[in-house]
Formats: C-alpha cells, sequence, structure tokens
C-alpha cells in the first residue's frame, strides 16, 4: 500500500470506525464515476458492476440535473406536504397492479427490507 493510500486508510479508520471493512488486499481509491465506470486516483477504469447504479450508471445527466432541480427547491422527508412526492408516487403507483395502490418510499433496500419484514411478521400467520 502507498503512503498515500495508508493515510487514507488510517484517516477512515479514525472517523468510520476500525471495524469498518474495505474491499481488497490493496485498497481501491476511488475519485470518480461516469456511467458504467468507475476511476481511481491513478486514472485505472473499472467496470462499476457492484454498486447500485447498475441500472441509470455514474452521473447520469437526466439523474445528476434532477437531483440538482430538488435540490435546489427542497430536501426533505415525506412528513410534510409537498407536491412534488405525490406527484412521483402518482406516476409509481400508476404502474402497479390495482391492488397495489400506495407506496412506502425509503432511503435504501435495508430500509425497505425492515419494511417489508415488519409488515410480514403483522400481516402473516406463522412468521416470528
Amino acid at each position: 500500500m502507498t503512503q498515500p493510500q495508508e493515510a487514507l486508510v488510517s484517516r477512515r479508520s479514525r472517523l468510520l470506525g476500525a471495524k469498518s471493512q474495505l474491499f481488497y488486499d490493496e485498497p481501491v481509491h476511488l475519485v470518480r464515476g461516469e456511467g458504467v465506470w468507475l476511476y481511481d486516483a491513478d486514472g485505472r477504469k473499472y467496470l462499476d458492476a457492484y454498486n447500485n447504479v447498475a441500472h441509470v450508471g455514474h452521473c447520469h445527466p437526466y439523474v445528476v440535473e434532477a437531483l440538482c432541480r430538488q435540490a435546489s427547491l427542497l430536501n426533505t422527508h415525506t412528513r410534510y406536504l409537498h407536491t412534488a412526492i405525490l406527484d412521483y408516487v402518482e406516476r409509481l403507483t400508476a404502474t402497479f397492479d390495482a391492488s397495489l395502490p400506495t407506496a412506502i418510499l425509503t432511503c435504501t433496500g435495508s430500509e425497505a427490507n425492515d419494511i417489508a419484514l415488519r409488515m410480514a411478521q403483522r400481516d402473516v400467520v406463522g412468521l416470528t
């Protein structure tokens, strides 16, 4: 490991905790992404078939523009009234089967799994 990598690993350990895992024996220092590619500090590119962007890619211009537009307007959760979230969920649920008229929005797959498990434990006999 190079000295700059060692410094980053040390800083990361101090700030994120010593048990926060890294991939690979020789950690990859990523500095940017574009489309399906990730780039390290030395300019090497890696096909990203792992990070949670495979469906649109890193820095997709449409997604970046939509994020900037919304971030310049409002950044909050669903516990306030705001028409943008309602407009989005109406478009989303229009693609669902009629038996699924609502959506529960989460930030991560872990949150979605947690909610699904809690709903199943409440609504399905036999899960404990």
